[in-house]
């Protein structure tokens, strides 16, 4: 063992007749854990809700969309052929965007109606996820969930209700169900833009529909909104034959949705081609602004916690001074006392960053695990609970930023003791 390690670890660690700078060197050491704790929890709840806002615009929206202005896109098999085709696509689908004015019980709401094909379409969104039994009820369980929303797809399907006698079933948003005021096993009047003669006149079509299940994906703006029906059902209410609005694209990582589209642009250039990213690109870039804004104000504990460190080894070395000095006449080298001193910072940086590296993956863990803070339903998809996901990148940031903190701010006071000079202390001895 060299002396300067020796000499750090008793400095450190062995009793001193001046307790506060031990107290100091506490306080150092938990506050650079409290800034890591700080960092990895916040980082992970906010890559939590960033990822349950991403699932959420996914279940209603596709990753990508291929569409025509008119609704006019009919002889679509081809496209989907080649779409199917690219090694990128894991699943396609026919939809259509029809705005209507639907009423129940209260005063009547515009919605944004969205054909779909009930058999196809959890292959491109995770609808599947967000389907419900009641308004703002209880999240089921994910064996409870699929069996639902295989129940409610199947429902869903206009040529099954059809031979079954049933009546046309419709998905609503949930709080475009409770402005409605409408329930699961409620019928409800679609009135669309599309008119028909009449003795008295040209009068809108008028279409009777059962609530067959709710919409939740806790997005204000889609739950406000959005309507599902079987996109075979819109065909004939708004007289489109076989056309569609377009195709929706599911792809194997969400996150390449720009590079893929421009891709698939090439397949259809006759089409107009979307994405999610785009499309929601404004908050998505907020709240990447915000995990940074965030990152370096929290850093600023790490800091403060710094300044503590350097506070501690500053005492430390006007404490040892007649030590420094007697090791200087014993023919010490100025780097070796730095040594002893950097040692020090270091072994205080380390324990604060490992402890709080440690303590942050717990409480993650916790949050995780355990109900702690409850979510009111509807607040924010995801459910009732905090999101929480861990990104062993933003992890690693934390633990290099504040290993490098610790590490800069012990240059001051080892560079200090280096230069003592040990005549001074030794003068009156």
């Amino acid at each position: 063992m060299r002396y300067e390690t020796f000499i750090g670890k008793r400095y450190l660690f062995s009793p001193r007749q001046d307790r506060s700078i031990s107290v100091i060197t506490w306080i150092s050491i938990g506050g650079v854990a409290l800034g890591v704790v700080a960092l990895i929890v916040s980082t992970s709840v906010m890559n939590g809700f960033r990822t349950n806002l991403r699932n959420a615009v996914t279940g209603s929206l596709p990753h990508i969309t291929i569409f025509a202005w008119d609704d006019a896109m009919d002889n679509y098999s081809g496209l989907q052929k080649r779409l199917d085709a690219h090694p990128e696509v894991n699943g396609v689908a026919p939809y259509i965007f029809k705005q209507a004015l639907l009423t129940g019980r209260k005063k009547p709401k515009g919605a944004l109606l969205r054909g779909i094909d009930p058999q196809q379409e959890a292959n491109v969104t995770r609808i599947a996820s967000y389907l419900r039994d009641e308004v703002y009820g209880f999240v089921p369980s994910l064996e409870d969930q699929k069996l639902i929303s295989a129940r409610l797809l199947e429902r869903l399907s206009h040529p099954e209700a059809r031979k079954k006698g049933l009546k046309d079933g419709i998905i609503l948003g949930a709080k475009l169900a409770r402005q409605l005021e409408a329930d699961v096993g409620d019928s409800v009047k679609l009135v669309s833009s599309e008119q028909r003669l009449t003795p008295i006149g040209d009068v809108p079509r008028i279409k009777k529909l059962e609530v067959i299940g709710i919409f939740e994906s806790g997005i204000s703006g889609y739950d406000e909104v959005l309507a599902f029906l079987d996109y075979r059902l819109l065909q004939k209410i708004y007289r489109m034959q076989n056309k569609i609005t377009g195709l929706g694209v599911r792809i194997a990582d969400p996150e390449n949705a720009p590079d893929i589209a421009d891709e698939l642009a090439e397949l259809s250039e006759e089409y107009i081609v979307g994405n999610w990213a785009d499309e929601n690109k404004s908050i998505f870039q907020v709240m990447k602004i915000e995990k940074i804004g965030l990152f370096l104000i929290l850093s600023l504990i790490i800091v403060v916690a710094a300044f503590n460190i350097i506070s501690s080894l500053i005492m430390l070395v006007l404490e040892k001074s007649r030590e420094i000095a007697i090791l200087k006449a014993l023919g010490a080298k100025d780097s070796g006392i730095r040594r002893i001193f950097f040692f020090q910072g270091l072994v205080i940086g380390s324990l604060g960053t490992i402890g709080g590296v440690l303590v942050g993956l717990a409480i993650c863990w916790i949050l995780m695990s355990f109900e702690i803070i409850d979510i009111p339903p509807g607040v924010y998809p995801g459910g009732n609970r905090i999101p929480v996901l861990i990104d062993w990148y933003d992890v690693a940031l934390a633990t290099v930023a504040s290993f490098t903190i610790c590490i800069l701010v012990t240059l001051y006071p080892a560079s200090k003791a280096s230069r003592l000079n040990p005549v001074d202390p030794l003068r009156y001895e």
